[in-house]
C-alpha cells in the first residue's frame, strides 16, 4: 500500500493534503473557522483559566548537583567580571601593577584576611575548573549514571578546597 493510499484512509482529509507535491499544496482551501484571535495575554488567560504560577525553583529540593551547576554558572561570573574589572582597572589607573602591588604590601593587612582572598580566589579558579572537566566528560558521554554524578561532584569539591588551601598557604 502506498504512503498516499494510507494516509488519506486513516487521516481522512489531512492525509490527502499531505500526499498532494508542494505546488498543490498552496491552493488546498483551509479553514480559519476554528481559529480564535485573542487580545488577552497570557497572564490574563492563566489568570482566567486559574492556573497557578508556576513555581519554578521553590518547589524542588536542592541537590547536589543543582547546587553546584548554578555554583559553576557564578564561578565563571565572578572570573570572568574579576578578570575585567582588573584589566580595565589596570588600563583606567595612572601608575602600574608593580607600584600598586608595593602599595597593597605596605597595608599591613593582617594574614587571615590576606589567606581568606587567596583563597577565595583560588577556590573560585580550581572549582570552575574542575566542574569544566566534569563538563567535558559528560560531553563525551560518560559519568552520566547518578553513582558517577554524585562521585565526579564529590572530587570537584574535594580536589577544589584542597587544591585552594595549598595555593593560598603558599
Amino acid at each position: 500500500m502506498s504512503a498516499c493510499l494510507y494516509l488519506s484512509r486513516h487521516l481522512g482529509r489531512i492525509g490527502k493534503r499531505a500526499c498532494f507535491t508542494s505546488s498543490l499544496q498552496s491552493f488546498v482551501p483551509v479553514s480559519t473557522s476554528a481559529v480564535r484571535v485573542s487580545s488577552e495575554t497570557f497572564f490574563e488567560r492563566n489568570e482566567r483559566l486559574k492556573r497557578p504560577l508556576s513555581p519554578h525553583l521553590t518547589i524542588y529540593k536542592p541537590q547536589l548537583t543543582s547546587i553546584l551547576s548554578v555554583t559553576h554558572r557564578a564561578t565563571g561570573i565572578v572570573l570572568s567580571g574579576g578578570l575585567y574589572g582588573f584589566a580595565i582597572g589596570m588600563l583606567a589607573l595612572p601608575a602600574s601593577f608593580p607600584y600598586y602591588f608595593a602599595y597593597f604590601q605596605t597595608l599591613q593587612i593582617a594574614a587571615p584576611v590576606i589567606f581568606s582572598l587567596k583563597f577565595a580566589l583560588a577556590w573560585n579558579l580550581f572549582y570552575h575548573g574542575a566542574n569544566g572537566v566534569r563538563h567535558l566528560f559528560w560531553d563525551m558521554g560518560y559519568g552520566y549514571d547518578l553513582k558517577n554524578l554524585y562521585l565526579s561532584g564529590y572530587l570537584v569539591l574535594g580536589f577544589s578546597l584542597g587544591a585552594s588551601l595549598i595555593a593560598a598557604a603558599m
